[in-house]
């Protein structure tokens, strides 16, 4: 997965013609979005080191070289070694290719160019075209490493953020703050191939300046300051129109997101049935051509203010080009410089004036991608400090005989009240015990207690008596099915979604029938086109979408091949029709007989049969018991079973 991702430029607004409804320089809300949409992850977080000054760039850039020359070293050393040679080749060759060039302007230029002074030069003319040719190899042999080296580079960035996000503990992988890093991260591992081939470009101008700028020392120290001279009016334009370009995406950012929104929705599938049957897609493109507008007239005034800078760099330029053949027409004049030397000086200036202007530009550039290099980098550091610990207490493969809960508390960060106050439990091997109570009660977070996705803030969770933080947790996990309410729906085959689940396994064909007949699923699999080997993508070419329901029944399906001792289950029947969650409990109770169940459902008829039922109020646990002890103590169970049984039947009683 490439995170690489062009950066929209700016669109918005002039300063002198553009309406100023939604301007976000005056500050007057957006006709449609209000404030504005405002992002502060991916490409977007770093949005004011992009304007920072050149001073502040180049404190921070040798930080941002150094990861990336680290990770090329680890990805492949000889590639980096070569492109680092043949650019220090190519200097020296620049340096003898100029020196040569002297020599033959020497020999043609004195006296004339006479027969006996143009075999004179035939050495030098030769190492001219020998400097040439070397140029061309180290070049081209530089570029090839360098395109062997950057996809290396980005497939052990991508690799190595991938692997370790992996393992963040689950808590700690839900946060915003993280996920903020680790989007802006997948950014630095695609773009870290850029910085490269920028520094690359940096290298290689530099060698060029080091070699002009010896050349010009050779022949006359005076002629040294010509060459900063020369370059700083088109450094300081090139700068300035990257500040006021960036200031300008900034100043005009949320329009952007705005059009982008915009755009999205006129284009996909889902908002796509209420677009027309309300007929709002004129309404919607009316909103689009105005931001668009803005777009093309703040794009109008950014390259107003181009031309203008290019102008006066262009006339400062120009001055210091006239001042720079004054004064070499100053040291002919008085015998200071012989005239071979002053057009080697021209060619040498020349030649260093270009490779500054390129200097700049790769800095800029090599300074914004980094940025993001920086965020891969901090969030694999991130990532490996808040990694799930290896190692632990080895579990049975048959899963835990008993699991504890004492005194358990756990809140979520910023959260007012804690989702679970002092819940006390115990869960032997083969029960069927259900979790009901309203939303928010801290059902699902229970259950992810129970099976160490989350640990315990205080209190304990032991499985056979070892604390699950002490538990070698992927031996753990592996005793573990899962069918949460937000199952995922894998863009894979019915095969793949369903073996997923124990991946580590060949998916026999009996095993992948037996799960699908358990979960009810055999008859939706055997009437899709192609079976099992259907794929449930529509977006693309051949795959199919199935609804709520079927994808339910895929899921229960990969939980039951999955065939652990623990089976969580939330909400399993959602999305499905009263036959086919009759059905489903009844498959749900013939798996009991060794393996623990725990389901989480607010659909009470479905849990009746249940070893236990357990009430979750505010995080506690406020009644358990089988479902005819819970309605012969007539509290919340007994209530919220005769509301749902009054829609069925009007005749039933309240308590």
């Amino acid at each position: 997965m490439s995170a690489r991702t062009n950066t929209p430029e700016a669109e918005d607004t002039s300063q002198h013609d553009t309406p100023k409804e939604g301007d976000a320089q005056t500050g007057t809300p957006d006709p449609l979005f209000g404030s504005g949409i405002r992002y502060t992850m991916g490409w977007a977080r770093h949005e004011g080191d992009r304007t920072a000054g050149f001073g502040r760039m180049m404190r921070r850039l040798p930080e941002l070289v150094g990861i990336c020359l680290k990770l090329s070293w680890r990805a492949d050393r000889n590639a980096l070694i070569i492109v680092t040679a043949c650019q220090l080749l190519v200097g020296a060759a620049t340096a003898g290719g100029l020196l040569a060039t002297n020599s033959v302007l020497q020999q043609l230029l004195t006296a004339g160019p006479t027969p006996d002074r143009i075999t004179a030069a035939l050495p030098a003319l030769a190492l001219v075209g020998i400097s040439a040719i070397a140029i061309a190899v180290m070049t081209a042999w530089s570029n090839a490493m360098s395109g062997r080296l950057k996809p290396k580079v980005e497939r052990l960035a991508y690799t190595e953020l991938l692997a370790r996000s992996a393992r963040v503990e689950l808590l700690h992988f839900q946060r915003a703050d993280f996920h903020d890093l680790l989007d802006a991260a997948q950014y630095g591992a695609g773009w870290i191939d850029l910085v490269i081939e920028q520094l690359i470009k940096t290298v290689t101008a530099v060698m060029g300046i080091i070699a002009a700028a010896g050349v010009l020392g050779v022949l006359h120290p005076l002629l040294l300051p010509l060459l900063p001279l020369s370059v700083v009016p088109r450094g300081w334009a090139a700068i300035r129109a990257t500040r006021m370009r960036n200031e300008s995406r900034l100043t005009w950012l949320s329009h952007m997101r705005q059009q982008a929104s915009l755009t999205s929705l006129l284009t996909s599938k889902d908002p796509a049935e209420e677009i027309r049957a309300h007929a709002a897609g004129n309404f919607l493109l009316s909103h689009y051509d105005r931001l668009a507008t803005h777009s093309a007239l703040e794009q109008a005034r950014l390259a107003r203010a181009d031309a203008k800078a290019d102008l006066v760099a262009g006339a400062l330029s120009g001055l210091t080009t006239a001042a720079t053949y004054v004064l070499l027409g100053w040291l002919l004049a008085t015998g200071r410089m012989a005239l071979a030397a002053a057009g080697t000086a021209v060619l040498a200036i020349r030649t260093g004036t270009n490779q500054l202007g390129s200097v700049v530009s790769s800095l800029a550039y090599m300074h914004e991608y980094g940025l993001y290099t920086a965020d891969w980098r901090d969030a694999c550091r991130q990532a490996q400090e808040l990694a799930i610990p290896e190692g632990g207490t080895v579990t049975p493969a048959t899963g835990p005989e008993r699991i504890e809960v004492r005194d358990l508390r756990f809140s979520y960060v910023n959260a007012d009240k804690p989702a679970l106050n002092g819940v006390n439990l115990t869960i032997r091997r083969g029960e069927v015990v259900a979790l009901v109570g309203h939303n928010g009660s801290g059902k699902t977070t229970l259950a992810k207690l129970l099976t160490g996705l989350y640990l315990p803030e205080e209190g304990s969770v032991t499985w056979d008596g070892v604390d699950t933080a002490h538990l070698d947790r992927d031996r753990a996990f592996n005793s573990v099915a899962l069918l949460s309410q937000g199952f995922e729906r894998w863009p894979f085959t019915v095969r793949s979604n369903v073996a997923i689940g124990r991946h580590q396994t060949d998916p026999t064909a009996e095993a992948l029938t037996r799960a699908a007949a358990s979960a009810g699923a055999a008859d939706l699999i055997e009437e899709l086109k192609d079976g099992w080997d259907t794929l449930l993508a529509s977006e693309f070419q051949g795959g199919i979408n199935l609804s709520g329901g079927q994808w339910q029944r895929i899921a229960l399906t990969r939980a039951y091949f999955r065939d652990a001792p623990l089976l969580v289950l939330d909400e399993p029947t959602a999305a499905l029709d009263p036959r086919a969650e009759a059905a489903t409990f009844t498959g749900v109770r013939a798996l009991a007989g060794g393996r623990t169940v725990v389901l989480i459902t607010h659909r009470l008829h479905s849990v009746q049969h249940a070893d236990r039922i357990l009430v979750l109020q505010d995080g506690v646990i406020t009644e358990n018991g089988t479902h005819q002890e819970l309605l012969e103590l007539a509290g919340e169970y007994a209530e919220l079973w005769a509301l749902q049984a009054s829609q069925y039947n009007a005749d039933t009683p309240t308590p």
